[in-house]
Formats: C-alpha cells, sequence, structure tokens
C-alpha cells in the first residue's frame, strides 16, 4: 500500500493579509502525512580577526528564522474527491502569490491535526518556494494526480515574539547604594529580589562598573538575573 493508497490527514493552510493575523484572505486542505517532519534552524558566524593566526575563533553573527519543508498531496482519484486537482491548485498558488494591496507574500498559517509546532498549535510563515509535480493524467491530459512541494520561511506576529521575548529576558531589580556598603552586600541585597540571585562580578559588569568600589551613595544599580 503506497502513500496515496493510505489515508490521509488534512494539512490546513490560511492566508492572512497581515501579519498578526487578524485578515484571512482564504484557505485551502490538503492530503498531508509525512514520515517524518523537519524544521530548520541556521545560525550564522563570521570568523574573527586574529593577530596570531595559529588560533582561529568565530563570533555570532545572526540566527534565521526557522525553515519548514512540506509536500501536499492532490489527487481526483480519492473518493468523495469533487474538486479538480487543477482547481485545488490554482487556490494554493493564489494563496502563495503576493498580495496586491502589498506587494509581499501573503502571510501564512499551517495547521495539522494534533501537532503542535512548538506549543501554537500552527505554523506561521510565509512562502519562499513552490514546486508542482504531476504524476497522473487522465486519456485527455487532465491532471488526476499532483504533489506540491512547499518551501516556509517562519514569520511570527510581532505581538507574538515581543511576548516571548520577554518571557524569556531575565529579571531587573533596581537597586540603591547605602551610604556605607560593598558591592557584595549590594549583589546579595539584588538577588534576593531574583530567582538565581547574582553575584558582585556579574552586578558590576552589568552596570559598566571599572571596579568593584566605582559607585557612590545614593547611585540607582540595574541587577539583571539569570534567564
Amino acid at each position: 500500500m503506497n502513500l496515496i493508497e493510505r489515508r490521509l490527514s488534512k494539512l490546513t493552510l490560511t492566508a492572512f493579509k497581515d501579519r498578526e493575523g487578524k485578515v484571512s484572505v482564504d484557505k485551502l486542505q490538503a492530503m498531508y502525512n509525512p514520515d517524518g517532519i523537519q524544521l530548520d534552524y541556521q545560525t550564522h558566524y563570521q570568523p574573527d580577526e586574529s593577530i596570531n593566526r595559529a588560533s582561529q575563533s568565530s563570533r555570532y553573527a545572526s540566527s534565521q528564522p526557522a525553515g519548514l519543508s512540506l509536500i501536499l498531496l492532490f489527487d481526483a482519484t480519492m473518493p468523495d474527491n469533487n474538486i479538480s486537482v487543477e482547481e485545488q491548485l490554482e487556490k494554493l498558488k493564489a494563496l502563495c502569490s503576493i498580495d496586491a494591496s502589498t506587494n509581499e507574500p501573503y502571510f501564512l498559517k499551517i495547521e495539522w491535526g494534533k501537532m503542535r509546532w512548538e506549543n501554537k498549535g500552527y505554523f506561521a510563515c510565509r512562502i519562499s518556494d513552490l514546486t508542482i509535480n504531476y504524476t497522473l493524467f487522465d486519456r485527455d491530459a487532465t491532471p488526476l494526480r499532483a504533489s506540491a512541494a512547499l518551501s516556509l520561511v517562519a514569520d511570527e506576529s510581532f505581538v507574538i515574539q515581543a511576548t516571548e521575548k520577554q518571557l524569556k529576558s531575565p529579571p531587573v531589580t533596581a537597586v540603591r547604594v547605602a551610604d556605607i556598603t560593598s558591592l557584595p552586600l549590594i549583589a546579595l541585597g539584588a538577588g534576593a529580589a531574583l530567582v538565581n540571585g547574582i553575584n558582585y562580578l556579574s552586578l558590576a559588569w552589568q552596570n559598566d562598573l571599572d571596579n568593584l568600589e566605582d559607585f557612590t551613595p545614593g547611585q540607582i544599580l540595574q541587577a539583571k538575573g539569570d534567564a
């Protein structure tokens, strides 16, 4: 029994005019039942210039949005399939096309059964590549079966991105320097307000102190705990 003959789960692709997903355009359901799902994450580095060429190091440059590849199946020979392959493919191409009002591709959301997609219930993205492969025709050359390979790039709501960044950011507290104190004591007091505490060396580094006594009474120091 091949992939086409199996009972396939339906994947839903919904297009929106806006990144926040408030203005929907249309949606499409297609057969999808992969052997596996691959999400690609890429981090780029740049080589550090070094006087000593014998040693090498790399410096972080950027992180790329997650990439997702899908192969959707369209089969007019399946039972209860009353929509032609060509009609379904035209709809898919329309959802992956350029929005005339913004001159940019539509924003897409991918949903598939109980797949959590990093605990969101969907994968927010935009199309980067679409390839259609026709595999079966009727006697009059009417397409009966085709597959569509989509390459997608994550493009999440700005609101959700900001919320996730805030949740991942370490907590910050402000500490006023007393008249007679030391940096270790200041760090001890600041650590009481932070889940993982903070040591005095980290406190000095976070506030750009040149030495362990580079502060004055009444000064406000910012203490950022570990994430």
